[in-house]
């Protein structure tokens, strides 16, 4: 942004200081979370959330739109008559089951949310916790890890609905019991058809050469596609989105100054709204640009984003669970906080979790220095698109300087993200305000070639490691010899190494990380490879009290 954006952007941050200081100094804490176990046999670990507020966070739709939901609770598997909506077939693709509750009547799967009726209809997407839900499975037991890095595959999924519609619109019978299933009239054929091809054609926008596997996404590349590509309508904006990167954990990030990988987005003011806006857009999100009136229509749920962030500031991390994967050595693990100290407290700073209002700063590193895969970083920076309708419009919407003909495509996002917000202004003011909590500012750093340095609080939690999730454990981080490949996804926990074993536990819900091809690479970040093994061994065991 240019100098006028930052002041813009400056005041934006001070009135939403200064009005959340005086409505919300009496907001109370939620109470302590409850069950242990879900129905289906989840262990739960104590993150701060009660039931109703995990629940909360599972189900509740940010504005992602698939299809209506009616669809979806009858739509047939392209190669059958059974149901893929139910709970076995969406577990193939890495979601998590907790069973049927008043907030989920349905029994979908965790992260599948659904929106509230538009038009007396409702719509099925993805949520919050489609992505930001772990797994760890150890000795029969799957902990399940709120606010932790999901091993979705997201491209699966996608690729699986599409062609399970296709063979809906292709096979007389399975139309015939699906128009029966909804009782519905003679028009249903083409509005199948209409958001069937919506969904080819948001598929073939992000097609990439190499598939991402389970748990890594390229949020930045497929947003920057939606906006630049798709909602401007100007196909050579395409860019293929070839730089996956694990999703990351979300506690304590809520507290940082800075957030996403590259520490390109600022945590203050309305920058949480903002940013949870922007990934509504991204997730099968819709947006005219060409709306009556001040602002941009679209599909967010605007007053459901402040809930979620919400709930996201006060979920703790996870504390290693010995009653499942053993006790901790406390002798090794005082010795390897004193090693902690001296090798890796510079940047990864420690997160008290008992101080619910912490105010946390990542360490933002130059990637030449890190020496970690570059692809996402590099795309960041580069990424430039020709602005199209946005031409002449102001970068921040109502505010900053005019938009060229060309523009960088995260300047394109921002500006679309502040109309859609615009669209709404009253309800976007009381959603910054019920969600605001005071970080630490951060300078906007407008080209971040840089990877962000987060607390390692539930470190153990977050396998596989880097930002491109091209590192199966700790100890193999702290190794300058790294696996070539490995498997992500049900697999078994190693608490050793600290991360994901080498034992498989269902072929059918693994991809193989191969760390050649492009964007993958497990290259660099060699801090602590020279340290002895007996040091090696004492640091990761400090770091599973993290």
């Amino acid at each position: 942004m240019r100098r006028e954006s930052r002041f813009a952007w400056r005041m934006l941050s001070g009135v939403t200081l200064l009005t959340a200081s005086l409505f919300l100094s009496g907001c109370g804490e939620e109470p302590a979370p409850t069950s242990g176990e879900t129905a289906t046999g989840l262990t739960l670990i104590n993150q701060d959330w009660n039931d109703r507020q995990r629940e909360t966070a599972w189900y509740t739709s940010f504005g992602s739109r698939i299809m209506p939901l009616s669809w979806f609770l009858v739509l047939e598997e392209a190669n059958s008559e059974a149901r893929f909506s139910r709970p076995d077939n969406l577990s193939r693709f890495g979601f998590a089951v907790a069973g049927q509750s008043a907030a989920n009547p349905y029994n979908l799967p965790i992260g599948i949310a659904s929106t509230p009726p538009h038009d007396g209809e409702s719509w099925v997407g993805l949520g919050c916790s489609a992505c930001h839900s772990g797994q760890v499975y150890y000795q029969g037991k799957r902990l399940h890890i709120d606010g932790g890095q999901a091993l979705v595959d997201f491209q699966l999924f996608e690729q699986e609905v599409i062609a399970a519609l296709q063979a809906t619109l292709a096979d007389e019978a399975k139309f015939a019991r699906f128009t029966k299933a909804l009782s519905a009239g003679k028009g249903l054929r083409d509005t199948l058809q209409a958001r069937t091809d919506r969904l080819v054609e948001m598929a073939e926008l992000n097609a990439t050469h190499t598939p991402y596997g389970r748990g890594r996404l390229d949020a930045f590349g497929q947003i920057f596609n939606a906006v630049a590509a798709d909602f401007l309508d100007i196909p050579e904006n395409k860019r293929e989105p070839n730089a996956p990167v694990s999703y990351p954990v979300l506690w304590g990030a809520a507290h940082l100054d800075l957030v996403q990988w590259n520490g390109s987005a600022p945590n203050s003011g309305p920058g949480p709204l903002v940013q949870n806006a922007t990934t509504a857009l991204a997730v099968f999100g819709d947006l005219n640009i060409h709306s009556d009136g001040m602002g941009y229509d679209s599909g967010i749920e605007i007053e459901n984003l402040s809930t979620i962030q919400q709930l996201w500031y006060h979920l703790r991390a996870p504390a290693w669970p010995t009653s499942v994967l053993g006790a901790i050595d406390t002798a090794q693990a005082q010795k390897g906080s004193v090693i902690y100290q001296a090798q890796c407290e510079s940047c990864h700073s420690i997160s008290v979790q008992s101080q619910s209002k912490r105010e946390l700063k990542a360490t933002l590193v130059s990637v030449d220095e890190v020496g970690t895969d570059s692809t996402m970083a590099s795309n960041f920076v580069n990424a430039k698109a020709k602005s199209g309708a946005f031409e002449g419009e102001k970068l921040l919407y109502i505010a900053g300087s005019k938009l060229g003909e060309e523009a960088y495509s995260i300047e394109l996002v921002l500006h679309a993200t502040l109309g859609a917000l615009l669209k709404h202004p009253w309800e976007s003011i009381k959603a910054g305000l019920y969600s605001f909590h005071k970080v630490y500012s951060a300078p906007l750093n407008e080209r971040p070639y840089t990877y962000k340095a987060r607390p390692l609080a539930g470190i153990w939690a977050s396998a596989p490691y880097l930002h491109n999730g091209s590192v199966p454990t700790l100890a193999a981080m702290l190794s300058s010899e790294r696996p070539v490949s490995f498997a992500v996804g049900k697999v078994e926990y190693d608490p050793q190494a600290v991360g994901l074993g080498e034992q498989v536990l269902d072929s059918e819900q693994v991809s193989l990380f191969d760390t050649r091809a492009p964007g993958n690479g497990n290259g660099g970040h060699l801090y602590g490879t020279t340290l002895s093994d007996s040091d090696k061994r004492a640091l990761i065991e400090y770091l599973k009290t993290l």
